[in-house]
């Protein structure tokens, strides 16, 4: 059994957006990079207000398609990673995509979404 339910992935998936959102100023990242990480920000948001699960607003994508739609974005990360000119840039994407890989691998994608 995988420890992650739908409603502590919710959670994740939320506090993921803010982090997206505040780590770019943190890392003081700059121009695309902050950019490309809004934006992936942005998405992410959409995609988990629109899931359903305890935390999503519209219940219109079920969980796993939310999944799915997470796994793809890994290989984009992983592009976005490659094209950074500065390290820090580069880790901060990579750590990006091992930090969905890892939360993918951990959640219940077959469990109740209610959970």
């Amino acid at each position: 059994m995988k420890p992650i339910t739908p409603r502590v992935h919710g959670v994740i998936d939320y506090a993921a957006c803010a982090a997206m959102l505040a780590a770019p100023a943190l890392l003081h990242l700059k121009g695309g990079a902050r950019t490309t990480s809004a934006v992936f920000a942005a998405s992410y948001l959409g995609v988990s207000a629109l899931t359903d699960y305890p935390l999503g607003l519209r219940h219109l994508i079920p969980f796993p398609v939310h999944g799915k739609i997470e796994l793809a974005s890994v290989p984009a990360l992983l592009l976005v990673a490659a094209l950074q000119k500065g390290a820090r840039k580069r880790v901060y994407f990579l750590a990006l995509a091992g930090t969905v890989l890892t939360v993918y691998s951990l959640t219940d994608w077959q469990a109740d979404p209610e959970a």
